[in-house]
């Protein structure tokens, strides 16, 4: 199979902008394709950056000319415009497309019945279905929560409160990649393209706890007390899903869901077979990870 040259990378977000970086670094030739260029900072001369319009296919299609490989790193409210996206890379001959689909349970058969996934699986089954009939390629990384959010977002405890409300006492595995370590999977998959076609690839750099990031916020702040709240984490998942039926979705509801589908042990949040070998990607260690959590809590070590 011939390599993969020239990617063009859909928005420039929290992800986006890390991945921009990791392409090039990989001397990937890479363009930004945006609604507005004036949400484009900081990036470098060599990345080309084209406006588009993501609800028009022909918008689409003269910014995706010439491209092999899309990678989609659209926010959540965008990600029901990828089939656009996906249509106009068919169209222009685009070989391999890889969606804004970097969780940890999206492709979970058990998981993809919640309703908070929707979307997501609505893309997975188009993209099979254009892959089927030989249109297009794809590929998909399962890696897991975002690191960094573990430190600087309410997710597996609440930093700026001292609480931490634990599922079945915060034992439950989950993996868990940075943002650099998924930039460095994606570069790492079209300089394999065989290997990475039409798969899922799961990678992480560690596998946590919500008792093990608990137990590493106590020792990087000694002397705050921490409140811990138990929960069960199945009937927690069960609560929320019963107030999506009757209230309909809200913020609060969509991450009491993800929160105890991430946490609840319900579904496979730990991989136990990953590709960072295939990749080149190494793990992190715990003394990594506190170092990490150092920085981005400003705590003393």
């Amino acid at each position: 199979m011939a390599s993969f040259k020239k990617v063009a990378l859909l928005g420039k977000g929290y992800l986006g902008s890390v991945v921009v970086e990791e392409l090039v670094k990989a001397q990937f030739e890479v363009t930004v394709v945006t609604r507005s260029q004036s949400t484009v900072e900081g990036i470098k001369s060599s990345v080309a950056i084209k406006e588009v319009d993501y609800s028009s296919i022909e918008s689409l299609k003269a910014a995706l000319e010439g491209h092999d490989v899309v990678v989609s790193t659209l926010n959540p409210g965008g990600i029901p415009l990828q089939k656009t996206a996906i249509d106009a890379s068919i169209a222009v001959g685009v070989r391999r497309f890889i969606p804004a689909d970097f969780g940890s349970i999206t492709t979970d058969p058990e998981a993809q019945n919640l309703p908070v996934l929707g979307h997501v699986v609505a893309i997975q089954k188009y993209l099979a279905e254009k892959a089927n009939a030989g249109d297009i390629e794809w590929t998909i990384f399962a890696v897991g929560g975002f690191l960094e959010l573990l430190f600087t977002k309410p997710v597996a405890v609440d930093f700026e409160k001292r609480t931490a409300t634990l599922f079945d006492g915060g034992d439950h595995p989950v993996s868990v990649s940075s943002t650099a370590t998924v930039g460095k999977a994606i570069a790492g998959a079209l300089k394999k393209p065989e290997e990475t076609k039409n798969r899922v690839v799961h990678v992480h750099d560690i596998i946590l706890t919500q008792r093990k990031v608990l137990e590493l916020a106590k020792k990087l702040d000694p002397g705050r007390t921490w409140t811990e709240t138990a929960l069960d984490g199945s009937a927690e998942l069960e609560s929320h899903l019963q107030r999506l039926r009757s209230e309909g979705m809200s913020p609060a509801i969509f991450a009491g869901i993800f929160r105890a589908a991430l946490f609840s042990g319900k579904y496979g949040t730990a991989y136990h077979n990953v590709d960072n070998d295939l990749l080149g990607l190494g793990f992190k260690t715990d003394e990594e990870v506190e170092r990490l959590a150092v920085d981005l809590l400003n705590f003393e070590p």
